[in-house]
């Protein structure tokens, strides 16, 4: 008993040193992906806005986002490694090439009794939310991806995507099972517009508001709620439960537009996704056990703000643009081209460009009709997109709460996401003088 006696009196010496402090690790965590959100899209949005929530984080850095195969990585292959820690090849949702599956921060979450949920503006089923529920070979494999949440048992899935949960006839589906109802079956409440995402008091719920992408921030009515009003009625809900929970949040269309190469959706998407981020952020300062994090997949569109050898570039006339091109191509076909130009973008394009967008209509393309539109927007602004995929550039990361400070620094993907999945599984550790004793009592 002596000779415990003194070991114990040793390491209370040096317990201030070797021990973490109760309560380093966060009870919630809340990771949130800008999907294609490369540093330029952050300063561009910045520059419009003003201000952004994600500039009020205390800690950041710059995270690398190659794949196991190219140096240029798809979101399935870049949000593996943010969900996993670990790397894979571009197309694979969470498991290794060769079929391993590899355990996500959301399951691990769940696993630890924590309350858990998926927040998107693509489709649920796309490769940034599947990635921390699902495993499969092929990101396009969405109905596979369908069947595979209803059996992961996510808290709370909210976004696009209701066609990969319909039959043969009413979705995508190629059979005849209608998830929707295999859902609600198993306990979920099923809302499809933002009056009854507002009226859902309980989980688990799945929350279907559109049959494919939700609708850009510049196109979207009043029917369908925002990202911010999606993430706000997430923490809502699973903040109710006391082991704490795991909420992922995937700004998607930021990368849409970026592929579109429309500077005005790339804006209005990072400012809706940075709502979100500011829900996140008021939800964690008040609670005190709330670990927030910040980053992106990838980076889309090679973004340039200033081309050529004159330094300028003018975001003034994207304040004007009021739909995004993939609203704005269909109106074009048959329609007075110049007309169009100034009532939705208060520009007035001139002949050459007005000729080349009537032959981009002429080909039915819509990237290519896109293109054609980007080239009117990028002659006044000298904001330039270098492709319409993605670039290999490194991607911001912001970090607020418990344990935040992790997340600083130069990082590769794999660690924020190893980090991840260690900080979602918190419990309560004992100090090691309480260990100790535990052993001595047997």
């Amino acid at each position: 008993m002596k000779s415990a006696i003194v070991f114990i009196a040793a390491l209370l010496a040096l317990s201030f040193v070797t021990v973490r402090a109760e309560g380093a690790e966060p009870k919630n965590v809340i990771f949130m992906i800008g999907d294609g959100m490369g540093v330029n899209h952050v300063t561009l949005t910045r520059t419009v806005a003003e201000e952004l929530n994600m500039d009020k984080f205390p800690y950041g850095g710059i995270v690398t986002t190659y794949s196991m195969d190219s140096l240029i990585t798809d979101s399935a292959a870049a949000g593996t490694a943010l969900a996993t820690g670990y790397k894979t090849n571009n197309g694979i949702i969470s498991q290794t090439p060769d079929g391993k599956k590899l355990k996500t921060s959301l399951e691990a979450a769940k696993e630890a009794g924590k309350s858990t949920g998926l927040v998107t503006t693509t489709r649920i089923t796309h490769a940034t939310p599947a990635v921390f529920a699902t495993h499969i070979d092929d990101r396009d494999n969405e109905n596979e991806i369908a069947e595979q949440l209803l059996m992961a048992g996510v808290d709370v899935l909210l976004g696009g995507g209701l066609r990969h949960f319909l039959p043969a006839g009413e979705g995508k589906r190629e059979d005849s099972l209608n998830l929707v109802s295999e859902f609600i079956n198993a306990g979920y409440t099923f809302v499809d517009d933002r009056e009854g995402l507002f009226a859902a008091d309980s989980s688990p719920l799945l929350g279907l508001f559109t049959m494919s992408y939700m609708n850009y921030e510049l196109d979207r009515e009043e029917e369908e709620p925002s990202i911010a009003e999606m993430t706000e009625k997430a923490i809502e809900l699973l903040s109710r439960n006391e082991e704490g929970f795991f909420l992922m949040v995937e700004g998607g269309r930021i990368d849409h537009a970026a592929h579109a190469n429309d500077a005005a959706s790339v804006v209005a998407e990072t400012i809706a996704f940075d709502d979100a981020v500011g829900k996140a952020l008021d939800f964690a300062r008040e609670d005190g056990e709330t670990l927030v994090v910040v980053t992106a997949d990838h980076s889309t569109g090679g973004l340039t703000l200033g081309s050529g050898a004159e330094q300028w570039y003018n975001y003034e006339p994207l304040k004007s643009i009021s739909i995004s091109f993939e609203s704005f191509a269909p109106l074009l076909n048959g329609q007075n081209t110049e007309e169009l130009f100034e009532i939705y973008f208060g520009i007035s394009p001139g002949e050459e460009e007005i000729k080349r967008i009537d032959e981009a209509v002429k080909t039915g393309d819509l990237y290519t009709i896109e293109s054609a539109i980007a080239q009117v927007v990028s002659a006044r602004t000298n904001i330039v997109f270098t492709t319409t995929q993605h670039d290999g550039g490194a991607v911001p990361i912001f970090s607020y709460g418990v344990g935040a400070e992790s997340f600083s620094g130069f990082m590769d993907n794999t660690d924020v996401g190893a980090v991840i999945k260690e900080m979602a599984v918190h419990r309560e550790e004992k100090s090691m003088i309480d260990r100790v004793l535990d052993r001595i009592r047997g």
